[in-house]
């Protein structure tokens, strides 16, 4: 009789467990239904020409002058940057609401050290959000105005979103050191401090781009040009991490080459040593303090014998 009655209790707790989960999975399934996966997703995206990222800290504004897209007006954005940019817009979708007792706390860390971000479509402001991260840098949290906060992702990606919004006005700059054709150039002058023998200049003569007083190998010249106008710099310095390098920059560069274009307007760059502890050569263009992979400038280090015909 017992027995029997121990039967009938575990199948009554079956029963109450199989209900229970199927209250649980339905309810999750209509909370999951209830949201807007494109809540943060901007109209005409392909039409949006400012974007304003703004921190406690910094300010930064990426703004499309019809041809190029620019960093606070007057530096030019990396391109590819701003590519990541539009396919983080694109892509992120909402994957579901903070928990609700989270939701404060998350509110007041998005207000103290979130960003907000402005995407305008001409003076009309299109859509504004704030981003922030957790601390251990695998989950981005989303906030419209007045609304809860949602952990946001792109679906089949591991990725720390919040990263790409974090970024300094110096990480959007374009990373080439020369930006331009090197065909519109009028001169290059290479000069190495401890080398003077091995300086040249290089200039159009009937035509032709050569080395002034040798015979040119015009193969080699080439290739040296091209890895120059590709050249990028790995970081350009703030003004903190400059005072830092100062010493190094106080030293004579170990290789200055400045080109002159055709409208006589001058480029100077210069490499200096290594400074004790660091991976990186430090380099200077038009004053500005920039840090360089030893590795990319192989082809660049190139004395004047390496051109000489033979």
């Amino acid at each position: 009789m017992q027995r029997q009655k121990n039967i009938q209790l575990l199948i009554s707790l079956v029963i109450i467990i199989a209900v229970t989960v199927i209250i649980f999975i339905f309810s999750n399934s209509k909370n999951n239904s209830d949201i807007d996966k494109n809540i943060f997703q901007i109209d005409n995206l392909e039409k949006i020409d400012r974007i304003i990222l703004e921190s406690s800290k910094a300010k930064t504004e990426l703004t499309f002058d019809g041809i190029r897209w620019r960093v606070n007006g007057k530096l030019e954005a990396d391109d590819q940057m701003i590519t990541v940019l539009f396919a983080t817009l694109k892509q992120t979708q909402a994957k579901r609401p903070v928990a609700s007792h989270l939701q404060d706390s998350l509110q007041k860390e998005i207000e103290k050290n979130g960003i907000k971000i402005s995407c305008y479509e001409g003076s009309k402001l299109s859509k504004v959000f704030e981003s922030a991260g957790n601390s251990a840098q695998t989950e981005t949290y989303f906030q419209l105005p007045n609304d809860k906060p949602y952990l946001v992702v792109i679906p089949g990606y591991r990725v720390f979103l919040a990263s790409i919004f974090e970024m300094t006005q110096n990480d959007w700059r374009n990373k080439r050191v020369f930006n331009f054709n090197w065909q519109n150039i009028k001169s290059l002058e290479v000069v190495f401090s401890a080398e003077p023998k091995q300086n040249f200049k290089a200039s159009f003569l009937n035509g032709l781009f050569g080395i002034e007083g040798i015979k040119t190998d015009t193969t080699k010249l080439d290739r040296f040009m091209d890895a120059l106008f590709q050249l990028q710099v790995e970081k350009f310095l703030d003004s903190a991490e400059t005072k830092k390098q100062e010493t190094t920059y106080a030293k004579p560069p170990l290789i200055t080459i400045q080109i002159q274009d055709v409208g006589s307007r001058v480029y100077p760059f210069a490499i200096y040593p290594y400074q004790k502890g660091s991976e990186f050569l430090q380099g200077k263009i038009n004053e500005t303090p920039v840090l360089l992979n030893p590795r990319i400038l192989q082809e660049v280090f190139k004395r004047k014998n390496y051109f000489i015909q033979q």
